[in-house]
């Protein structure tokens, strides 16, 4: 059976819509998904120390640092978020007063 793709100009009914110009990607979101997934893996490590043995050298590691490791960290969490955040804001921002505005009904009145 064939593939059906649709192909771009098809995807855009209104002749008056402006083509679709991609965006370049925000490096900052990456990060996000890095440091959320490392504070996880972390989070899940605390707890199993509860449950390992209390000699192994990453369970003394993680009671003795993992509060200090979580807080760093959710403060790299909150850093790149506000980063991604606002370069998408910059971002939107530079595309929408890029784009042509139509002409509001003021200036087409005559009399």
């Amino acid at each position: 059976m064939p593939v059906l793709r649709a192909e771009p100009h098809a995807m855009n009914d209104n002749p008056d819509d402006p083509p679709h110009v991609p965006t370049p990607v925000n490096p900052f979101w990456k990060a996000v998904i890095v440091t959320s997934f490392l504070f996880v893996a972390t989070t899940l490590a605390i707890v199993m120390t509860q449950f390992g043995d209390r000699q192994s050298p990453a369970n003394i590691f993680l009671r003795k640092h993992g509060a200090i490791l979580a807080a760093v960290e959710v403060g790299a969490v909150l850093v790149s978020g506000v980063l991604a955040m606002a370069i998408d804001q910059r971002q939107t921002r530079q595309r929408s007063q890029s784009l042509p505005q139509p002409p509001s009904s003021e200036s087409t009145d005559v009399g």
